[in-house]
């Protein structure tokens, strides 16, 4: 039986392509978004966030996505080199950079066509508010093998910091660019197993930890306007035989990376270089907590007003997962999402109002 269902009348026909990194999910919307106007990207992203917010929330949250939904919006690129521009999102907010978002979208972009494919390499850049981002796809027989990307350069902004967490007495940390800030935890030192059934502990450590610092610490990059630590990146060993160490990143509203996290990779990349714990063109590979892996490099040397940074290489799969329409129904009280659990979200923004249904947007169990 063959069916050809339409919905028009709808204000919003979101497409996206729907992918995972290594475990981790991308979500790219091609098609749909309303234009972006911005001298940069990073103005794109912040037209976004004051605009249009309720459409990420749309697409990242339930019921269409999730507490750890994650994705991307193609825009038109601001710098002439890139063959697109690209926001990145989550259910909590916007990012300015994402590793496994660039490998997901750089994958979609060669299997479905929508840049010019050459075997076995083809180059695809795309402009992030972080900045260019370069990427290398491995194609066999018109299929996306893997991705290597280029990343924006990466350096260690805080050694040796410390907090005082209830529970876990005082923390060690670093501070590190990646493409955003991490704060750099060795989970070791506070007897916390990187293991799927601590995720419950490691999400609320994580998030206090992102407050906490925040509230303590002044950061701000030295070119771009990032003032704020947005992610926590725990490490320690590994019991594999193929990883050098192991991570959970924490980051959004609560979400947990399922993959090794790209611009997470960078960070402790440029953490280990800065220290004199990993040489240039040396292999690094970092094991996610759901034990997929990316394999990073830092391949160049670079100063960034003063700090030692290096410009990172990681490489990483993605596979698509669906092709999606999304339409919203302007008298469905739920139209911009919602979540539920312990962790609130900030308020909805709609185009002229907040969108508070008649029952609660966030419901605390």
């Amino acid at each position: 039986m063959k069916l050809n269902p339409t919905a028009d009348g709808y204000k919003y026909h979101l497409k996206t392509i729907d992918s995972h990194t290594e475990g981790e999910s991308t979500r790219i919307c091609y098609d749909g978004f309303p234009e972006l106007p911005g001298r940069t990207m990073m103005d794109k992203k912040n037209y976004l966030v004051e605009h249009y917010d309720f459409l990420r929330t749309a697409l990242m949250l339930e019921p269409r996505g999730h507490r750890d939904m994650f994705g991307a919006l193609l825009t038109e690129p601001v710098h002439e080199e890139a063959d697109f521009g690209v926001i990145f999102m989550d259910s909590g907010s916007c990012l300015n950079m994402c590793g496994h978002g660039s490998i997901g979208t750089a994958s979609m972009l060669v299997e479905t066509g929508m840049v010019p494919v050459h075997e076995p390499y083809t180059e695809v850049v795309l402009d992030a508010p972080s900045g260019i981002i370069r990427t290398r796809v491995h194609v066999v027989d018109g299929r996306a093998v893997d991705v290597t990307i280029r990343n924006v350069p990466a350096f260690l902004y805080k050694e040796d910091m410390q907090i005082d967490m209830p529970g876990y007495g005082r923390i060690s940390y670093d501070i590190a660019f990646g493409g955003s800030f991490f704060a750099l935890v060795d989970a070791d030192l506070i007897g916390l197993e990187l293991e799927t059934e601590n995720i419950g502990e490691l999400t609320d450590l994580g998030m206090e930890l992102i407050r906490r610092i925040n509230s303590e610490v002044e950061v701000r990059h030295p070119y771009l306007d990032i003032t704020t630590v947005d992610l926590i990146e725990f490490f320690s060993h590994t019991a594999s035989d193929v990883a050098d160490m192991k991570n959970c990143v924490i980051f959004g509203d609560a979400q947990a990376d399922r993959s090794p996290c790209g611009t997470g990779t960078s960070a402790k990349l440029a953490a280990l270089y800065a220290k004199g714990e990993l040489g240039l063109n040396e292999r690094f590979v970092y094991e996610s907590i759901t034990g997929s892996l990316f394999v990073g490099e830092a391949v160049q040397e670079v100063d960034i007003d003063g700090f030692r940074g290096v410009i990172p290489r990681i490489t990483g799969s993605a596979w698509i997962t669906g092709l999606n329409e999304w339409i919203i129904d302007e008298q469905d009280p739920l139209r911009y999402g919602f979540l539920l659990g312990e962790n609130e979200s900030g308020e909805m923004n709609t185009e002229d109002e907040m969108a508070n249904p008649p029952w609660e947007m966030i419901v605390s169990l």
